[in-house]
């Protein structure tokens, strides 16, 4: 599920203004911020008002020879809608008409086209489709693959553990170039359910059972959880089982951070929840025995760390913070647990993106989605994180891009990327599509932005605002969704979908600059009114 990671040196999509870039910096440890940047009058457009919002430019006419080209669904491509879809794709000139199957699907003036039909029948999976414009008439059909109506297969997960069990320790093959701290293992409630838990690799877990692919460990005597069979590995029949007894803690203070340090003799499975102005942390299969715990003299970000015993072999930590959580790390050093928490980067109110490193991140390559003139999200995001990069600088920030061309890079590279070179917002910008079985001229085509963890939500909010006011197009909210790039807990990530690459009159607009123009300024008029507000909040 992970790709295999790229040398972090190798990674050449990686471009920051003077004095962003953190040579030296060890991979395992986010760098110390850097002195604040010069910036210019451009910086005072943070506290003027936004520019309006642009209408839709009209869809430019085009003229040309009639050719069928259906870009969704792709060839021979599965359909998981159980009776209709959306095809698109063009067809060469804006007066020609269309049918698929029989049934007439829009035409728009550059050629697009769109149409919600009946899925195939199984014994013929394939489209007709007829194009026409005067006496000349294209025919042409398209295969693809559809679902045979089938029982819903019985649930053989199994409910009770199995007598017989054994120790394994966790470590993902596809991640064995990945640094301690980047590396998670990903875990689920269910088998194929959502993620949930993140585990170190190299944690040792009591397996109890397995099927349909899924180990199920016992993390403690209270909970059950999923991983995939090829990150659950057995271990010498010899090792002893781990003892885990969390003894006397200690904050230590650091420039950018504070960690809370905390021996336990065997990496223990563990829960990290955020919340206003404190952190649960929760060990599994761990004993506390904290008699002590040290802290820093001064102004400490840890406050002071409280832990109960919840369960014979459960125990919470919670460490009560002096503001709102910002980010954090878990880190295993030389046998202590380690949960490094992040100090806020200072803000000049005043230019509130001044000194401050905002990582972006083009979505795709590999993957995306593509409009019915065949523009690639990949392409298009490009463009629009290419002129954020511009406002930002204007504003004195400095800018990393997770890539400045079309090679692909793995996702989980991007937030690596971000964090390695200081990165205070992790901001990854994509264009949506629907999934089989919507019909588009009936959804909601709008704005919307992601994000996972608590400490992005403000973030969050505030580029959905700048980008619905900057681009009038629907407000769809922001989504608390479980995404490979906002998963991160170093810095507040986000992930924005601007707009849908698959409706033709928002893919004709994504080819000018003038809306690309708006996506950008969007995300960046949110960007400052999220550091204003933290800036305040100091």
């Amino acid at each position: 599920m992970m790709p295999r990671l790229v040398p972090w040196f190798a990674l050449a999509a990686v471009t920051a203004v003077a004095g962003c870039a953190r040579p030296g910096t060890p991979a395992t440890t986010p760098a110390p911020r850097p002195a604040p940047h010069r910036t210019d009058s451009t910086s005072r457009r943070a506290s003027s008002a936004p520019a309006p919002a642009p209408a839709l430019p009209p869809i430019p006419f085009v003229a040309g020879s009639l050719a069928v080209h259906v870009v969704y669904p792709s060839s021979r491509k599965l359909i998981t809608s159980s009776d209709s879809t959306f095809v698109l794709g063009s067809v060469g000139n804006g007066d020609a008409t269309l049918t698929i199957d029989g049934q007439p699907a829009r035409v728009y003036p550059n050629g697009a086209f769109m149409a919600f039909v009946a899925n195939p029948p199984a014994a013929d999976p394939q489209y007709h489709l007829v194009a026409a414009l005067g006496a000349d008439t294209v025919r042409t059909t398209h295969p693809v693959l559809v679902r045979t109506p089938q029982a819903a297969p019985p649930d053989t997960t199994p409910v009770e553990p199995d007598t017989a069990g054994t120790w394994v320790r966790l470590d993902d093959p596809a991640a064995a170039t990945l640094p301690d701290t980047d590396a998670t293992i990903v875990v689920r409630p269910r088998p194929g359910e959502t993620y949930r838990w993140f585990f170190l690799p190299g944690t040792m877990v009591w397996r109890d059972s397995s099927a349909g692919g899924y180990t199920r460990l016992r993390v403690d005597r209270e909970l059950n959880v999923w991983v995939p069979d090829s990150v659950a590995h057995d271990v010498d029949p010899n090792t002893p089982a781990p003892r885990r007894v969390a003894g006397n803690g200690e904050v230590r203070s650091a420039p950018g951070w504070e960690d809370f340090v905390l021996p336990v003799g065997s990496r223990p499975a563990y829960f990290v929840e955020e919340r206003d102005r404190a952190i649960d942390l929760t060990l599994y299969d761990t004993r506390g025995n904290t008699d002590i715990i040290r802290y820093p003299t001064g102004d400490s970000l840890i406050r002071r760390v409280e832990w109960a015993q919840v369960d014979n072999d459960r125990v919470r930590y919670t460490l009560h913070l002096a503001r709102a959580p910002y980010g954090y790390l878990v880190l295993w050093q030389h046998g202590q647990f380690v949960l490094r928490v992040r100090r806020p980067p200072p803000v000049d109110r005043g230019h509130p993106l001044r000194g401050m490193i905002v990582a972006i991140d083009p979505g795709h390559p590999p993957g995306g989605a593509t409009g019915p003139t065949d523009l690639h999200e990949s392409d298009a995001v490009l463009q629009v994180a290419e002129r954020l990069k511009t406002m930002l600088e204007a504003d004195g920030a400095a800018v990393v891009m997770t890539r400045t061309n079309g090679s692909a890079v793995g996702l989980e590279d991007r937030p690596v990327i971000a964090r390695r070179n200081g990165a205070d917002v992790f901001v990854s910008i994509h264009l949506n599509a629907f999934p089989d079985g919507v019909n588009p001229f009936t959804a909601t085509e709008g704005s919307a932005t992601y994000f996972y963890r608590g400490q992005s939500e403000p973030l969050a909010r505030a580029v959905q605002e700048g980008m619905v006011h900057a681009m009038g197009l629907p407000d769809q909210g922001i989504v608390f969704r479980s995404l490979a790039v906002v998963r991160q807990t170093w810095m507040p990530s986000i992930l924005c979908e601007g707009a849908f690459v698959i409706v033709p009159a928002q893919e004709a607009a994504l080819r000018t600059a003038r809306f690309q123009e708006a996506y950008a300024r969007g995300i960046a008029d949110g960007l400052r009114a999220y550091f204003r507000g933290l800036g305040a909040s100091q």
